[in-house]
């Protein structure tokens, strides 16, 4: 078997001729030979047993009676503004329950913007729920871009005024993995038809009118 050597500020070369070298840009095999030295990336350690990226979930199952709340309020949204909106997902850990809490923000169009602040002792902050208004379930590019820093749950709710649509992920570490929706919630399937009337958190949301782009011209 080859050495293995973490390269940190105090890492000075060894003498050895062939080795692995695990650097913050991954893993290098070092050979030095008398007529050359190559550092060459490393696509493993041929006799470790191999390992893929995986989440095993160990947290109550969350219930389904949260989503249909969130469910309740992005449809009021939807219902006054045709817009998105979103609902911060959170544990709280003296009584080991999740919460739903909806942030203060402006809507309009295909988004919404949301203040960001700190949540109080004893809450813990796990993820993002937020809507699609009338479009189908899905994380887009710009899910994506504003959850990579944030690890946790991050789900989606589509198709509010006809079949809802659900997409469930984790993100940690930038990496983002889909998770079934049977993996996640109790009762599976949602009872989607028990989702209350209305939802009290309707005075958060301001709308933001988000103006058209000009139209293009064509001619000389």
């Amino acid at each position: 078997m080859l050495p293995i050597y973490l390269k940190d500020r105090d890492f000075t070369p060894p003498e050895d001729t062939v080795y692995y070298l695990l650097t913050r840009d991954g893993l290098f095999l070092v050979k030095r030979t008398p007529f050359f030295e190559a550092v060459v990336p490393a696509a493993g350690i041929p006799w470790l047993e191999p390992q893929g990226p995986e989440i095993r979930l160990g947290a109550p199952p969350l219930p389904a009676a949260l989503l249909l709340q969130a469910v309740a309020f992005f449809r009021a949204v939807y219902a006054r503004y045709e817009s998105e909106a979103v609902a911060l997902l959170a544990w709280r850990e003296t009584t080991r329950t999740y919460e739903l809490v909806v942030p203060h923000q402006t809507v309009g169009g295909g988004h919404c913007d949301y203040e960001v602040r700190e949540f109080p002792a004893g809450l813990m902050r796990l993820g993002t729920i937020h809507s699609h208004a009338g479009v189908e379930a899905f994380h887009s590019l710009r899910d994506s871009q504003d959850e990579r820093f944030e690890d946790g749950f991050h789900l989606t709710i589509g198709n509010l005024d006809t079949d809802l649509t659900l997409s469930c992920s984790v993100v940690v570490q930038g990496g983002r993995g889909q998770i079934p929706p049977e993996r996640l919630f109790s009762p599976y399937p949602i009872p989607w038809e028990q989702a209350p009337p209305e939802a009290e958190w309707i005075g958060e949301v301001d709308r933001k009118v988000t103006p058209l782009l000009p139209p293009i011209e064509f001619g000389p």
